[in-house]
């Protein structure tokens, strides 16, 4: 049995340490849950963000060496799963069971009535688990996992600058040369009401992450004035980009180097047009998705 007991709470640390790399690379999908549920906004969420995959990782490395500090290790962990499942709950209400709770990033899809049941084995199972208190002379080690936990995700996926600012302009350009979009072979005039275009390139890993923040904002309300072009060769690259992404605007697929007169050269580029004059521009990864919302157009009441 002790044996057996050791095993099982290697395994039990190794999903916890699993479960917090996961949501790393892309940590945007987690970054946008947090804003979503209004514990944060975009401005806080990249520290608050790693600062909660650093608290699993350093649980995962103190329950795998089997470090309880009394019991201080189990309480936290129990709390986190309890936590978690409550927001699961609130997920599986108001979202439905057909969507990816977001619990291992992309690496690995679960529903949240899923995940629930997931949390509920590990709740049990902890409860079960038999715990070693060590004498404090061992104690140095959990300060080192401490360290190492919420150090790695700050090193390996560092914060860059946030909420850059838009650059203002006044500058009248001809779109005609866009095509129509991707789906509904709808051609869009641009010289007319307020636009906002955004340029993406399926192989442009900013671009990913700017696309996931988007995503985000459509969530919360029915937008109507944003169209998104992407470049690409190939159709299926297109098509998981905008999966992957959850992209719910009108799409304008490009595939010639024709797309990079109207981007430039920085991605990702966002667009501000009023009657067809570009007012402002936001490029790279880093834009104000506050700022940017100001200037959306809403199908309904906000």
């Amino acid at each position: 049995m002790s044996i057996l007991n050791t095993i099982i709470r290697i395994l039990v640390g190794l999903f916890f340490i699993f479960s917090g790399i996961s949501k790393l690379f892309p940590i945007e999908p987690f970054e946008a849950t947090l804003v979503n549920l209004g514990i944060t906004n975009w401005f806080f969420v990249p520290f608050l963000a790693r600062i909660i995959i650093g608290i699993e990782i350093f649980l995962g490395l103190c329950i795998t060496f089997n470090f309880w500090l009394r019991n201080f290790i189990y309480l936290c962990t129990q709390t986190l799963l309890i936590l978690f499942t409550i927001y699961l709950v609130l997920l599986l209400y108001f979202e439905g069971n057909d969507i990816d709770c977001g619990c291992f990033g992309n690496w690995l899809s679960l529903s949240p009535f899923s995940s629930i049941i997931k949390n509920l084995i590990l709740i049990t199972i902890l409860f079960f688990i038999k715990r070693t208190y060590y004498a404090w002379g061992l104690k140095f080690l959990p300060l080192l996992f401490l360290l190492i936990s919420f150090s790695f995700p700050f090193l390996i996926n560092r914060v860059g600058l946030q909420n850059v600012q838009a650059t203002p302009l006044n500058q009248k350009i001809d779109w005609s040369g866009l095509p129509a979009t991707y789906v509904e072979n709808k051609t869009i005039d641009f010289d007319n009401g307020n636009k906002i275009l955004v340029f993406f390139s399926t192989s442009c890993p900013h671009c990913e992450s700017a696309a996931y923040k988007l995503g985000t904002l459509n969530n919360k309300k029915q937008i109507k004035n944003i169209i998104v072009i992407i470049a690409t060769k190939k159709e299926t690259t297109l098509t998981n980009f905008i999966h992957k992404t959850s992209l719910n605007y009108p799409i304008i697929w490009m595939k010639d180097e024709s797309f990079f007169n109207y981007s430039g050269g920085v991605l990702p580029a966002i667009y501000y047009l009023e009657n067809g004059v570009l007012k402002k521009r936001w490029t790279g990864k880093y834009f104000n998705i506050e700022e940017l919302s100001s200037f959306v157009d809403f199908n309904v009441a906000m």
